[in-house]
């Protein structure tokens, strides 16, 4: 009991310290942490056995309708963000699991703790823990998780007071902490496990999606960001902020038997004023009858065509979205057809497409080829006024000589690869304009300048262009055999209108970037700058526990290695675990051979022989049952013949000999003549 109560103010504790800790509010927790305390002495519970059930139900769902009506209310003032309202959600669900907790501690027996105070902890890590995730605090949320998993644990071992329970004998008590720090083992890389499985797709446990559809309604301005992923926005500047955090978590997921290269998600045909705008219109697709793109997906899925092209012409590839997007598909140029579970989907005069109905790991097969039909661009292509004079003689420069419009993009390449060099930062003087000073005054700069910088200079080469946002995708997971597109995967390039060629075609004018480089990442393994061996194994122990490490057993080594290898730690285990039970033994029987000891083990026989005989004759000493006391049970036994009161006297002999500070070898062979004598006598 006194364990258990010390594990119990522990989960209380934490839980509090977590709740206060998402939720930014000190004095709710605090309040209930005092309650809870309170709760725990078990002075003013309410033990009315009959109803309990029925009131705990009826209070604990009054407790839900009440954050159910807190929530609502929370957000009832103003549309918040889809990551806000799975933030406040969360908060509202940890806050309720809280309450429920303190609520049960004044419920039930006043001797005994509830054993479901262990499940709400867990809620209440669990719905903290996703807050943690979406605030980016991923070693928080796994500490969180570990800690509460032991917890849970030992509150469950500790009940009944089992942890407070003696158990005779070294070999049981050996038993009982093995089995408990196996079951500890188990339960953590369980929980560890768990929270990996979470960590991962944090996105898609979207709560205020599920509960209550559109009342939380996204921010879908034209100048807003993607939270993830990509910029939604045409601002100089707004790629920066998303690959400046050099975040690896994977975005999207893509099967395809080559590189993906590039995937469009925005595009922006207007630059006024250091921005790019978006002024196309959508139009709806809906999907095409009885028509399938090779059975791919199982369930209902519906195939829109964008063009006519006969799908064995088409190169193919499947797009799962690890984070939420909310209305944004990714698809290459040239895509002709588009099977994904939804019922319509929205074009623009670009050919982007647009998902208009949210959806959480989103997959979809696409079929597309290089030569299928484009729209040529309408109208002429605007040039900024503001910009300066001398870029339009620096445009006369670089293209000088060329005609065609292959010439003047790998003229324009040729000038940004040869003058500039690729710096994640540029530091543009208050009231410049950006494009600008990055033109005739810089020599570094990255993605958005560098592709902005090429759509303009093309423009005044008389080139139809457009900016676009997306992903650049070169990265490959050897193990999954998918092409994963990172958060600092996001890119932003230009698309050219080939006259000669009747056809967009993708300008690449960024310095190092170029579809058929090598990720970052591969760089650096071949560089020797990797990971290595064991930057693998902390990363596989730090997703999935020891299961990693017997996954990064099995990469590394192959099966047949690994098991050869886990076989001998196995029998290297065994072996020194039979040295120290032989070395033991041996020293055991070192000591039988002291006279002490000889004397001790002569007495433990004379005892056992006697407990024999007296059994035979009708009487039985119970294991636990003092000598002394057996030594007075047997004198009430004699009928005056005298018999049983010289076993007594044996007995009450035999304890005082057996337990005094010194025993004399002279009193042992006295106890041993006499013992013989009655031995005889029965």
């Amino acid at each position: 009991m006194k364990t258990q109560k010390a594990i119990a103010i522990i989960i209380v504790l934490t839980s509090s310290l977590l709740t206060g800790l998402v939720s930014g509010d000190i004095a709710y927790p605090t309040i209930l942490c005092m309650l809870g305390l309170l709760g725990l002495q078990r002075r003013f519970t309410w033990d009315i056995r009959p109803e309990r059930r029925v009131i705990t139900s009826l209070l604990l769902l009054f407790l839900a309708v009440m954050f159910s009506i807190h929530y609502r209310y929370a957000n009832s003032f103003h549309r918040v963000t889809s990551v806000q309202a799975e933030v406040v959600a969360w908060q509202t669900i940890a806050r309720y699991f809280l309450a429920s907790m303190i609520l049960i501690l004044f419920l039930g027996r006043p001797d005994q703790f509830p054993s479901s105070l262990g499940l709400f902890h867990v809620a209440v890590t669990i719905s903290a823990g996703q807050v943690l995730l979406l605030n980016d605090m991923h070693i928080t949320f796994r500490l969180s998780e570990l800690l509460s998993v032991i917890l849970v644990v030992l509150y469950a071992a500790s009940a009944h007071g089992s942890m407070d329970r003696r158990i005779p004998g070294r070999l049981w008590r050996m038993s009982r902490w093995l089995a408990f720090t196996l079951i500890v083992v188990v339960t953590v890389n369980g929980g560890w496990i768990v929270s990996s499985i979470l960590y991962r797709h944090v996105e898609v446990l979207n709560l205020p999606v599920l509960f209550w559809g559109k009342a939380t309604a996204l921010e879908s301005t034209s100048g807003s960001m993607a939270r993830v992923g990509f910029s939604t926005s045409g601002k100089l500047s707004s790629v920066l902020l998303i690959k400046g955090e050099l975040d690896p978590t994977p975005a999207l997921s893509i099967s395809s038997d080559i590189s993906p290269g590039y995937l469009r998600a925005r595009s922006f045909d207007v630059y006024l004023q250091s921005e790019w705008h978006d002024l196309s219109t959508q139009e709806a697709i809906l999907p095409e009858k009885h028509m399938t793109i090779g059975m791919y997906f199982v369930g209902r899925t519906n195939v829109f065509s964008l063009d006519k092209v006969e799908a064995s012409r088409c190169q193919f590839m499947t797009i799962r979205h690890e984070s939420r997007f909310d209305d944004t598909m990714f698809t290459p140029l040239g895509t002709s057809f588009i099977e994904a579970p939804v019922k319509v989907l929205m074009r623009d005069g670009d050919d982007i497409v647009y998902n208009p109905i949210s959806h959480s790991g989103l997959s979809y097969r696409i079929a597309y080829t290089k030569s299928a039909s484009q729209k040529s661009p309408t109208g002429m292509m605007n040039i900024p006024n503001e910009l300066d004079p001398r870029v339009h003689e620096l445009a006369g420069r670089i293209f000088t000589g060329c005609t065609t419009t292959d010439e003047k993009i790998k003229a324009v390449i040729s000038y940004f690869r040869t003058n500039y060099t690729y710096v994640l930062g540029l530091n543009i003087p208050p009231g410049r304009d950006k494009l600008t000073h990055f033109l005739l005054e810089e020599s570094t700069g990255y993605c958005e300048y560098f592709a902005s910088g090429a759509a303009i200079l093309l423009r005044l080469a008389d080139v139809p262009t457009r900016y676009v946002t997306g992903f650049l995708v070169t990265a490959k997971d050897e193990q999954s055999e998918s092409w994963i597109a990172r958060n600092m995967d996001a890119h932003a390039w230009v698309e050219a209108w080939d006259e000669q060629q009747n056809k967009w075609t993708i300008v690449e004018a960024t310095q190092g970037e170029d579809l058929d480089a090598a990720p970052a990442l591969e760089e650096l393994d071949r560089m020797g700058g990797g990971i290595g061996s064991l930057g693998q194994l902390l990363q596989a122990l730090y997703q999935y526990g020891l299961v990693g490490v017997l996954g990064w057993l099995v990469d590394s080594f192959g099966v047949l290695k690994s098991l050869v290898l886990l076989l001998s730690l196995l029998g290297g285990g065994l072996s020194l675990a039979l040295l120290r039970y032989s070395r033991k033994r041996s020293k055991y029987k070192t000591n039988l051979k002291q006279p002490q000891n000889l004397e001790i083990l002569t007495l433990h026989k004379m005892l056992t022989g006697m407990d024999r005989k007296v059994k035979a004759a009708g009487s039985q000493r119970h294991f636990n049952e003092p000598l002394h006391a057996f030594s007075q049970q047997l004198r009430r036994r004699d009928s005056g013949s005298g018999f049983w009161t010289r076993i007594s006297d044996w007995y009450f002999e035999y304890a005082n000999l057996r337990y005094c500070r010194k025993i004399s070898s002279e009193r042992v062979q006295k106890l041993q003549q006499l013992y013989k004598g009655l031995r005889d006598s029965f």
